[in-house]
């Protein structure tokens, strides 16, 4: 398997896109990835090969001449991703809310929780037509500089950054309070933006800064239970296993083995 991450060259994406990245492999054999919680938002583009849906997993099989294209939205739960043979992955990963910038996703279909085809893009599948990963990139860009439009979203924008700055632990009174707006807007708005709800976003928020201290700095639970203030061990240990299927101790012990597996937030099964 070859994996190849880019930053975006332009100006103008690098305030929304995180970066573009690359799967590949020729080995026909099958391989399992476990996609975890993430408010970071990512296109996939699926080439020669069908994409089916279930409530936990993803089918990827191999089909010449299909393309499908998958948009993962902020996500509440794990997934399993099985593909059975040798495969081509396209992934475009978005800031939070910015995906709304560059697709209209009113007019996506929703598959499950969270996933979203984007089958009616055709400059989208085009690039998996494009064989030479430089070129590659630079029809990504170019599209996604094309289609951009303002979608004024910078409030909702605050209450993200007020959050991640606080670790997950700004309660929604203060938060009110922070970008004038009401209870009930704050909800409407990230169910209808983020795909989750506040609360949800919050425990996304910490469960990834929590593998993000694990990764960085090696660092025990204690010191990571107090950092991001979580009750006590067992809200630890209960948090990580209603988002992850896994114990801390157990998840740590594989983004050790597979360090790579915290840049993209997913690991090999």
């Amino acid at each position: 398997m070859v994996i190849n991450e880019f930053k975006p060259t332009s100006e103008l994406l690098k305030k929304y896109i995180k970066s573009f990245y690359f799967m590949k492999s020729r080995e026909n054999k099958k391989t399992e990835f476990v996609y975890y919680p993430h408010f970071i938002e990512t296109i996939n583009i699926f080439c020669n090969a069908t994409v089916r849906i279930s409530d936990h997993s993803f089918n990827v099989c191999y089909k010449e001449n299909k393309i499908d294209v998958i948009l993962t939205a902020t996500k509440t739960k794990f997934r399993t991703a099985i593909v059975k043979n040798e495969y081509d992955i396209i992934g475009i990963q978005f800031l939070p809310l910015a995906i709304h910038n560059f697709i209209d996703t009113r007019i996506l279909q929703a598959i499950e929780i969270g996933l979203f085809e984007i089958n009616n893009i055709p400059d989208l599948k085009r690039v998996s037509l494009i064989q030479n990963m430089e070129e590659r990139l630079i029809a990504l860009e170019l599209f996604f500089e094309n289609v951009y439009q303002n979608a004024e979203l910078d409030t909702l924008a605050t209450a993200i950054e007020l959050i991640q700055n606080s670790k997950g632990n700004i309660r929604m009174q203060e938060l009110e309070k922070e970008v004038d707006l009401s209870r009930r807007t704050i909800l409407r708005q990230f169910k209808k933006y983020l795909y989750c709800s506040f609360e949800d976003f919050k425990n996304i928020v910490r469960f990834r800064l929590a593998i993000e201290n694990f990764s960085n700095k090696s660092e025990n639970t204690s010191g990571i239970i107090g950092d991001i203030a979580y009750y006590d061990q067992s809200d630890f240990i209960n948090h990580f296993k209603s988002l992850s299927g896994e114990s801390p101790k157990k998840l740590f012990k594989q983004i050790a083995n597979n360090p790579k597996s915290a840049k993209y937030f997913w690991k090999l099964k």
